[in-house]
């Protein structure tokens, strides 16, 4: 079924009026080329009431695209195929009649009433309500491929929407679990930092409750994300854990995934600060370089000696999250060895829109 009602007629009319400008300039040019005179009633007059009488008949012939619809199937197609072939001469018919009498009553020159200035050049006419017929099955194919088109757009945004929010709430139980750890071992030698980690913990989560529908966050929030986080666990290693920042002003406003620095510093904290008696450093370093937004986490432990795989959900979840979000223009690199510390860098393209 043809949706007759999507269609901009002021745009069929524009396009019937720029025919009718086309074609006096071919009568004109015809005219002049064969030395005849050129009467401004056949120049001027003649196109536009091919033009006007057409554009009134097109919507006739786009609703009857529509009821002897023969896109439809092939049940009934040649009674629909005969019906459009009748129709057709009749409305061509008519538009020569028409036309014929209209002609008279402007008085163009060289208009005669008769069946035989009715009929003729009937054959030349006809096609014409079979290209409207074309016409209108094109609009409707054009139609229906910008609706497929937008459909698998919005499918695919949803798509990824519910990939980019399952892998977040991957992380939410992961650092929950381990935050309920630390302080129940905590609790155990200290009950005052233990309940102070509780409440900082209670806080954590109530930020994150509140954006738990934001997929990006400015890096300025991430930040405040990630140093909340980073008190908590300062309440667990005391003075064994010192904290470093070096953020770029200008790299503040760019939109990043959600909880994209958690899991990071986590990793810091866990496999390179709680390692060590003595404790160390996590530094958070951000910079725009251009369009790219270049990020990186370091910590001064032991560094890994086995695979990136080995540090865990959080390595593959950040790295999995990026693709999703920014396929090949995003990139996360490790620099690690033996006794050099563990570095992520995040390589992101620098926007602040979503």
């Amino acid at each position: 079924m043809l949706h007759l009602e999507r269609i901009k007629w002021g745009r069929i009319a524009l396009a019937w009026l720029l025919f009718a400008l086309f074609m006096m300039g071919l009568v004109y040019g015809q005219a002049v080329s064969r030395g005849a005179a050129v009467h401004w009633r056949t120049v001027v007059l003649v196109p536009l009431l091919h033009s006007l009488l057409w554009a009134l008949l097109t919507p006739v012939v786009f609703a009857l695209a529509s009821r002897f619809d023969l896109t439809a199937g092939r049940r009934g197609w040649l009674t629909k195929f005969l019906v459009h072939i009748g129709v057709g001469i009749a409305l061509t018919l008519g538009y020569r009649a028409a036309y014929v009498l209209l002609l008279r009553l402007l008085a163009v020159p060289g208009t005669e009433v008769s069946w035989s200035a009715i009929v003729a050049s009937l054959n030349v006419w006809v096609p014409m309500y079979w290209m409207l017929l074309l016409a209108a099955y094109a609009l409707e194919y054009y139609d229906r491929y910008r609706n497929r088109s937008l459909e698998a757009a919005q499918l695919e945004t949803q798509l990824v929407q519910a990939q980019l929010q399952a892998l977040k709430m991957q992380l939410n139980p992961h650092f929950l679990f381990n935050a309920l750890n630390a302080i129940a071992a905590l609790t155990g030698d200290d009950a005052k930092a233990g309940q102070r980690m509780m409440g900082k913990l209670g806080q954590f989560l109530r930020v994150v409750l509140d954006h738990s529908d934001a997929q990006q966050v400015t890096l300025e929030q991430e930040l405040q994300f990630t140093a909340l986080y980073l008190e908590i666990e300062q309440i667990r290693f005391s003075d064994r854990l010192r904290l470093c920042y070096e953020v770029d002003s200008q790299a503040r406003p760019a939109l990043v995934p959600s909880l994209l620095l958690q899991p990071l510093v986590e990793n810091a904290v866990r496999h390179g600060i709680a390692r060590n008696p003595d404790g160390g450093t996590v530094c958070l370093r951000a910079a725009r370089q251009g369009d790219r937004l270049q990020l990186a986490v370091y910590d001064d432990g032991p560094g890994a000696p086995g695979p990136d795989g080995a540090w865990g959900i959080g390595l593959r979840n950040t790295e999995e999250r990026l693709r999703t979000l920014y396929g090949a223009r995003a990139a996360l690199r490790i620099d690690t060895a033996p006794a050099q510390g563990f570095t992520v860098w995040l390589d992101l393209p620098f926007s602040t829109t979503p």
